[in-house]
């Protein structure tokens, strides 16, 4: 970890490297998976919030999934009738583990047209507990 920018992948640490996060931007989805964030958590572990943002109209239909490792952690489906119906938890709480490469996607299942999307991760940095250094 250090105190300025990290910039070998999307995650970033604040200067006292207590917090990080991750901002994906606006991205397009379509109908084929689309990688919102991909991160590496390093040497620390994080307890982190994940919040996905839509631009959408109402009867979308997503797909969203979250990857440990290119293995499937999470996945929610969030079918939105109404501008107001969104049944996906947001924000999507994280445990994530040292040496951990993250990735979140999105699909969109109901047409072909592009819709606005961005992914947020805000997390708590805490470092694993090692052995031999007890007080």
């Amino acid at each position: 970890m250090s105190g300025s920018t990290v910039t070998s992948n999307a995650l970033q640490f604040t200067n006292d490297n207590k917090n990080a996060y991750a901002y994906s931007g606006i991205i397009e989805v379509d109908n084929t998976e689309t990688q919102l964030l991909l991160l590496n958590t390093q040497s620390e572990y994080l307890m982190a919030q994940l919040q996905i943002l839509q631009g959408t109209d109402s009867n979308e239909n997503f797909i969203y999934k979250v990857f440990f490792n290119d293995i499937i952690i999470a996945q929610w489906h969030c079918l939105q009738v109404t501008t107001l119906d969104i049944n996906m938890p947001n924000p999507y709480e994280l445990i994530i583990p040292p040496f951990t490469i993250v990735k979140v996607t999105a699909l969109n299942r109901s047409s072909a047209s592009l819709r606005d999307h961005s992914a947020t991760l805000t997390a708590k940095v805490g470092m694993p507990q090692r052995v031999g250094n007890e007080a």
